[in-house]
Parts: C-alpha cells; structure tokens; sequence
C-alpha cells in the first residue's frame, strides 16, 4: 500500500463529528491513503483525537472535540453493535476492530514535525503496523449492512423477510450510540468557528508579515512558495512516494518556520479569533460537548458488554 501525502489539514473541525464514512469504507473496499486537500473545516464528517503530541499545534476549539481515547471507544462500539446487528441477521461477516487511534501531529499550519519532513517530506507516515485489507462482503451481506444494495437503491427487508434498519447495521450503529437527533447546528457552529478562525488569521496584519519572513527565508534556501500552505500544496508532491525534493523542501520549511518563528506568532493570532468565536457560541458549543459526553458514555457502556 502507498500513503499519499496530505495536503492542507481540516483541524480540529474533524474531530467534532462522528464518522460516517470511515467504517463504511472499511468494510467495502481495501483500506487506502489517498492525498486530501481544502482547508480546516472542509470535511463535514471524520473523527479524528482532539489530542496531539507535546509541541505540536492546539487550538481552543479543540476543547469540544474528541480525545483519542474517547474516538477509539466509539469507533469500538460502533464496530461491536454493528457484528452484533450482523449476527442476529444470522451472517458469518464480520468488521474487524481498528487499531486504537494515537494522537497525531497537527497539521494545520502545513508540516511541524522536523523527523517526518525528513523521513517522508508532506506525506503522511504510515501507521504503526501497517494496514491490512478488510474482506468486502457480499451484495446480499452489503444490503443487511449499510441498508442498501452496491448500486444505492434501499433495501428494508432481509431475504428471509425481517426488516433492516433504517441505514442498515451500521446505522442502527450510529443511531442507537448517537442517541437521538444529532445537534446539526451545533456541529456547524463548532466547525464554522474552525474553517473561519483559519481564514481571518491568514488575513491578519500580525501573520501577513511572517509569511512573508518565511518566504523570504524559503528563497535563500532555493524555494519559491508564498506561504506554508503552497508548499505542501504544491501538486508536484502528489506522488506515491516522497521525492527527495519534496524532502528537501519539507526541511526547509521546518527550518524556515523556526527562523521566523511562525507556528507561535501564527497559533497565537488564531487562538485569539477562535476565544472571541467560542464565546460568541458558548451556547451551541456546550451543547455539543454535552452530546459528545452522552456518546462516549454510551460507547463504554457497550464494550463493557460486548468487549470481552
């Protein structure tokens, strides 16, 4: 398996959902890596931790996400309550268990880990053990599911006539761990503060000039990109594997945001936007950590009775 690069990150935004997409993408094809673009906030449905390691980049926003811990029980649960659904259907098919997360660099200010520039440039590393490939199930298997056929036409009854689930296995899944109505607006609002709070800052008067420090900077080391964000845009990366140039160019910017000292002077610009923004919404933010809270209960609840 090849791991694409990434491209610009999505921030804490991805931890603020709960995933749709990832299972459903586990148990119906082989487990892929592919390069992701657009900026903070531009993906509505992920889970990824809210924690990161010592250094990296946090943001307040990050108080109302996910911790890695807590996205891994509910990852779990959904993966138990779903082969749970699945063997009462009578089905052998089963979804393997993920891996427990681990807490990730942030990304959202372009590369900030000097190994992984050197090692794999603007690629993502590979997790830890590598990834394995699940079984895809069958079209009847598939309909029982997800609730519906490979071609996306619904499916409520099983063969042997005993109703689906609305949105299948999986979505009996969600819904039963979700709880109830999921907090639309809620999560809007936390992922609008996430995707805004990126914008204004690169707009700021205090960020606009250290871009151009570090540019500058990047054109003595033989580099010409306007800001972080062209570099690891830069298509000419989008490759399999990392370029030795790409490396190189991954190193220079490490060394170019320390010179300038731009991941503290632009961290601290956005943390100040976001304070204002969560404020503003103190209301819908708590009402989301509430639901999240009531979420990760049920998630433990489950694996202490399916976990074994």
């Amino acid at each position: 398996m090849t791991v694409r690069r990434q491209g610009l990150p999505t921030g804490a935004s991805r931890a603020l959902v709960f995933v749709a997409a990832a299972l459903m993408a586990t148990a119906a094809c082989s487990a892929t890596k592919d390069r992701t673009g657009g900026e903070p906030g531009g993906r509505s449905v992920d889970v990824r931790p809210s924690a990161v390691p010592s250094g990296s980049v946090s943001m307040p926003i990050e108080r109302f996400a996910l911790t890695v811990e807590e996205s891994s029980a509910v990852d779990r649960a959904k993966v138990l309550l779903t082969n749970e659904c699945l063997g009462g259907f009578g089905l052998d098919y089963r979804i393997p268990e993920h891996p427990p997360l681990v807490a990730e660099s942030s990304r959202r200010y372009g590369i900030t880990d000097r190994e992984v520039a050197h090692d794999h440039g603007y690629h993502i590393p590979p997790p830890a053990g590598g990834t394995g490939v699940t079984k895809r199930p069958t079209e009847a298997q598939g309909a029982i599911l997800f609730g519906a056929t490979r071609a996306g036409e619904p499916q409520s009854t099983s063969p042997d006539g005993r109703p689906i689930p609305p949105g299948g296995c999986y979505g009996d899944a969600e819904a039963r761990l979700d709880g109830g109505p999921r907090p639309e607006p809620d999560i809007a609002a936390a992922t609008a503060i996430d995707k805004e709070s990126f914008k204004q800052s690169r707009e700021d008067a205090t960020v606009v000039p250290a871009f151009r420090a570090w540019s500058t900077c990047m054109e003595r080391h033989g580099y010409r990109y306007q800001d972080p964000m062209a570099s690891v845009g830069d298509r000419a990366f989008d490759t399999a594997e990392p370029t030795q140039r790409e490396k190189d160019v991954a190193l220079a910017d490490m060394d170019c945001k320390t010179e300038t000292d731009l991941l503290r002077r632009w961290s601290a610009v956005e943390a100040e936007i976001q304070t204002r923004m969560i404020e503003e919404n103190s209301s819908a933010l708590n009402r989301l950590s509430s639901f999240q809270k009531r979420k990760v209960g049920t998630a433990r609840e489950v694996i202490e009775r399916l976990g074994n």
